[in-house]
């Protein structure tokens, strides 16, 4: 930011060096406002970032660089015979010849949606790595959100291709997911860009709007009808013709987040607090005088592992639900993300110990 030239401002005097030092100290050039590009960072080069941090970014790059390398293995591999991949696309194929084009469209963007979801996990994944000490420095409190959103793309991806359900189950499914990306779209399409001209704002509603009518369209020539909520107004489910299987529109991560990553119990609530800055989890990473005009900050190590752990979880969960749909084995990787995480376990009972003693890592113990 460049202080604002004497003759721009308006005002008085004193005005204008109010002006120039706000302009000062939000370069970080002053003493009142000094932020890192980082968020922590240890006080002297003779401290380094502690050995759980340092353990949880090699697990969490490792864990993804095996993502990434899954997916690629996958694409250059044939799949089992039998899998469910094939068994959906043959029977979208062979479907009545009136909803047939539609059900295959439908089955092939759902497909889309499960690949997406896969890189938004992988690209968490890694940037959740590069946070914690990848320059000398590491968050201290963005890695949670980063573990979180990772976790609600593994249980929505798993969720796209769960093995247990129906194909009129999976079409529901996939219909209800386009239906609200769709939807959603429309809206913030009507809702932004207050400032933009208006043909601007109107060709964007008006592309907004006709895809919309596209997917509804779609969504009834693959043999789906819409369910209404309790007002009989507005679309609550999608409701797969003749065979009374229906999905509500509305995706409900929570209960998911519990079932599916049983491994991090109560991970799901932490995280919340955490991305809508709730003080009963912020204050984890206050040390010392909590009222005073300066804070004493240093991350809580043992919330680190857990977000890394569930990070790992959460990409087993993708890596199992995405190998077993498309006819691949997927235990060679998950064997070495359990693995990773019972180094985490370990170190993590061992800094339990340690940070009953100190609980300030990047601040040296008083004797």
């Amino acid at each position: 930011m460049q202080s604002v030239p004497r003759s721009k401002r308006t005002g008085s005097a004193g005005d204008g060096e109010d002006f120039q030092r706000l302009d000062i100290d939000l370069q970080g050039s002053g003493s009142a406002c000094n932020i890192d590009p980082m968020t922590v960072r240890p006080p002297s080069a003779d401290i380094p970032l502690p050995l759980l941090v340092t353990k949880c970014r090699l697990a969490l790059e490792q864990e993804a660089r095996d993502l990434k390398a899954a997916l690629d293995a996958y694409a250059e591999s044939s799949p089992a015979s039998g899998n469910l991949f094939s068994d959906d696309v043959a029977t979208a194929t062979h479907a009545d010849r009136r909803v047939r084009e539609g059900q295959s469209k439908i089955l092939a963007l759902g497909h889309y949606q499960a690949r997406l979801t896969y890189v938004s996990g992988y690209d968490h994944l890694s940037s959740m790595a590069r946070l914690l000490g990848s320059d000398g420095a590491m968050s201290l409190y963005a890695h949670t959100t980063l573990s979180r959103s990772a976790a609600e793309a593994a249980v929505r991806h798993a969720w796209l291709l769960d093995p247990s359900i129906s194909y009129e189950r999976r079409m529901t499914r996939y219909a209800a997911v386009i239906y609200y990306s769709a939807e959603n779209k429309l809206k913030g399409a009507k809702q932004s860009l207050v400032r933009a001209p208006q043909q601007v704002r109107d060709s964007l509603i008006g592309r907004a709007s006709d895809e919309f009518d596209q997917v509804r369209a779609l969504i009834n020539q693959a043999g789906m009808d819409f369910g209404l909520d309790r007002r009989g107004r507005d679309v609550a489910r999608t409701e797969f013709r003749g065979s009374g299987v229906s999905t509500p529109i509305k995706f409900e991560t929570g209960p998911l987040m519990e079932e599916l990553l049983g491994e991090s119990p109560g991970w799901y609530l932490l995280s919340s607090g955490v991305s809508h800055s709730g003080p009963w989890v912020l204050h984890s990473a206050v040390v010392g005088d909590r009222i005073g005009p300066e804070l004493s900050l240093t991350p809580d190590l043992l919330e680190v592992a857990a977000a890394s752990q569930t990070a790992i979880s959460a990409s087993a969960l993708v890596l199992d639900r995405h190998a077993k749909y498309f006819g691949f084995d997927p235990e060679p990787y998950a064997r070495k993300s359990r693995q990773r995480r019972t180094i985490l376990d370990t170190l993590m009972r061992e800094q339990f110990v340690r940070q009953a003693a100190n609980p300030a890592p990047l601040i040296r113990a008083k004797p």
